[in-house]
């Protein structure tokens, strides 16, 4: 099956989905935009997150690892899928 075929069977098959399935592709799409501009920054602003995130560091803006894998999973779960 070609690229051709392959894209046309995913759009005759997102024509018939239910809403649960139309979350799940929308949750895909997003996740692949997000890392293409992750990959898409520039070396500027990279150094510039960076000074940015030293300087708060500096001021005492941190957490430990359990607080921040706390974050996390509270994230996950609000992105869950309902």
């Amino acid at each position: 099956m070609d690229t051709i075929q392959i894209k046309q069977k995913i759009h005759d098959f997102i024509e018939h989905a239910d809403e649960r399935f139309l979350r799940l592709v929308f949750s895909m799409v997003e996740s692949e935009e997000a890392e293409k501009d992750l990959f898409s920054t520039s070396d500027e602003e990279m150094i510039k997150r960076a000074k940015k995130s030293l300087k708060s560091v500096d001021k005492g803006n941190i957490r430990n690892i359990h607080a921040f894998k706390k974050e996390i999973d509270t994230w996950k779960e609000k992105r869950a899928i309902q």
